[in-house]
């Protein structure tokens, strides 16, 4: 009896709601009584639908591993779904806090714009006629305009290196209106609150790299090749073939040798006119600095006595000014001294004074210097980390160099401090950072005849070796050939 594709399909994902989640092939056809090639291609179309590790086995037998819980490709976890709802939130966040800055800065903007007038007409007229003002109302203008732009970067992008040598990419920071030379002090303004954009990682990047590598690589892919391009651990380079497998639509099979491998011939096909992704390996593409706010101390500096005058005088009128004695007196005297339209404002604040002068403008200050305080926090925490991160890949790279082949700690150290830029990496650090590895590729650590520690990565090594050999042996035919039809 045949059964229909759905329907064997159904079968199986039965088997795995029910908890069956690990298994062979040839367990999955006789437990559901289905013909193998008929249950290979169920698992594939399953594999479109749930996330599903490929392992093999010594004696070169295909596992399908689901995992713990069977999971559904594309699926957001919990926790992913609550990163997304913060960062929601913290755009809006930022957007309403923004605005609230450009109001405070159209405000004090006014101020200072009628005594610019002032100094413009008083500049331009002299009593025999001949002086001009030197002040442009265009530059005014664009000073003006610039409180309004909350984007402060632009598009272009330049390298720097960290105080360890680690090169990343960075945005260009918005230049003055006035000086070209220098930061724009407004854009200094958000960026001391929120911090400057970093360079954003394309969440589809690791795809694209992958389809542009298989191209370069005859269509042919090991999971050791995964961990070279993106520097995931074994489980996680596992999961990811899976995907690009259903992505790409490729096919899996495994060697004589037992090294599970996939060949993508779709990909391969095409004019060859559209621009992909590039190929760079785990230890080329550094972690970005986080920068708290990429000022000047000069700026920064005078954004903090601007917000701490703020504050202060704020706190002051908040606690104090509604119930000094004499305060509508001086409303009157203001009133009275220094003319009818500033003292018909604050006669005309009474009671909401404290509100408008102090509570306001005090959250405001408290909020201002609040956020980049958690800022400094939380980057401070994850530098260590980030560093950390940044000498992993400098021992991938160690690792791949030899193939991962059998190597000394005294090997590795002089391969990873060859590079002139980079800080020198001290053996106890080496040696500390090898420990998680050999537990992340599946490695082995043993002693040699010398009494030396040798690392070795016999996984990587076999695969590396295979791939090559199954590369040299295949034989492509991508060409499109003529068009035959044509809708036109």
């Amino acid at each position: 009896m045949i059964m229909k594709p759905e329907e064997t399909i159904k079968i199986l994902e039965r088997r795995l709601h029910k908890g069956q989640l690990n298994f062979t092939l040839t367990e999955a056809a006789a437990v559901t009584g289905i013909s193998i090639d008929e249950t290979k291609d169920a698992l594939n179309e399953l594999l479109n639908k749930y996330i599903c590790r490929l392992q093999v086995t010594e004696n070169a037998d295909l596992i399908y591993n689901f995992g713990p819980h069977l999971f559904r490709r594309g699926q957001k976890t919990a926790k992913e779904i609550a990163q997304s709802v913060l960062d929601w939130l913290w755009k809006v966040f930022t957007i309403i806090f923004k605005a609230w800055i450009t109001i405070t800065l159209v405000v004090y903007f006014v101020i200072f714009l009628i005594i610019l007038i002032a100094i413009i007409i008083a500049s331009s007229s002299s009593k025999d006629g001949k002086r001009r003002s030197v002040i442009k109302l265009d530059t005014v203008l664009n000073i003006f305009i610039n409180i309004f732009r909350w984007r402060t970067i632009i598009p272009d992008i330049t390298y720097r290196k960290d105080r360890w040598g680690y090169q990343y990419p960075q945005y260009r920071p918005k230049p003055s209106v006035i000086n070209q030379k220098k930061k724009n002090f407004i854009s200094a303004v958000y960026d001391f609150v929120f911090g400057p954009p970093q360079v954003p990682i394309d969440p589809l990047s690791n795809q694209k790299e992958v389809a542009a590598y298989l191209k370069q690589q005859k269509g042919v892919l090991v999971t050791s090749e995964l961990n070279a391009l993106a520097g995931w651990k074994l489980d996680e380079a596992q999961a990811f073939l899976t995907d690009c497998l259903v992505r790409f639509q490729g096919n899996v099979d495994v060697t004589e040798n037992g090294v599970v491998y996939a060949e993508f011939d779709q990909v391969l096909r095409g004019l060859g006119k559209m621009e992909g992704g590039s190929v760079v390996h785990y230890w080329d593409e550094y972690e970005p600095e986080q920068i708290l706010n990429g000022n000047t101390s000069g700026q920064n500096l005078a954004i903090t006595a601007m917000n701490g005058f703020n504050l202060l005088f704020s706190f002051i009128f908040m606690t104090n000014a509604s119930s000094t004695p004499g305060y509508y007196d001086l409303q009157q005297e203001a009133f009275n001294s220094t003319g009818e339209v500033l003292g018909m404002v604050l006669a005309g604040l009474g009671e909401h004074g404290q509100l408008l002068l102090g509570v306001i403008p005090f959250i405001f200050s408290v909020i201002f210097f609040t956020i980049p305080l958690v800022r400094w926090i939380k980057i401070s925490m994850s530098r260590h980390k980030r560093h950390l991160n940044n000498i992993r890949k400098r021992l991938f790279k160690a690792i791949f160099m030899a193939g991962g082949k059998p190597q000394t700690l005294e090997q590795v150290v002089n391969v990873v401090n060859s590079a002139t830029s980079e800080e020198k990496l001290a053996p106890k650090i080496v040696e500390n950072m090898f420990k998680d590895l050999v537990l992340d590729l599946n490695g082995e650590v043993n002693v040699s005849e010398e009494a030396k520690v040798v690392y070795s990565f016999p996984r990587i090594a076999s695969e590396l070796e295979e791939v090559k050999f199954l590369r040299s042996q295949r034989r492509l035919d991508t060409a499109l050939g003529d068009v035959i039809a044509d809708t036109n």
